[in-house]
């Protein structure tokens, strides 16, 4: 599988990383980093989180969230349409995403199993 994952804390990305062996994943840091990505590649699947540089319960409308790039995404992008986890624990900002991307799903990263969300995709493809 083709996984994007858009994620600031290099502990999850060791995580993520570990967990998906024999997949590849683009990572990004940054929504502006992710906008690249997501123009340029079809992916299998989606990885988000809400809160980016280090912020912790950011509000939807400042420009640097996964929110943001999540609209972009239902917008300008082939992946619009791509299975979706969203892994923020902001519930808020979550909720957000999964207004503008239907088909997503919010999983706090605290309770995300990944190798499960992963073998659950490859069974709906």
């Amino acid at each position: 599988m083709h996984i994007f994952i858009l994620e600031d804390n290099k502990y999850r990305m060791v995580k993520f990383r570990r967990e998906l062996i024999g997949h590849k994943i683009d990572h990004a840091e940054t929504v502006e980093q992710g906008t690249s990505l997501v123009v340029a590649n079809k992916y299998d699947l989606l990885f988000l989180d809400h809160d980016l540089g280090g912020e912790e319960m950011v509000d939807s409308s400042k420009g640097s969230t996964g929110y943001k790039l999540a609209e972009f995404i239902a917008s300008f992008t082939p992946n619009k349409e791509t299975p979706c986890v969203v892994h923020s624990c902001n519930p808020a900002g979550s909720a957000n995403i999964v207004r503008v991307l239907p088909h997503a799903v919010k999983i706090p990263f605290i309770s995300l199993d990944i190798t499960s969300v992963a073998k659950w995709v490859e069974k709906c493809q």
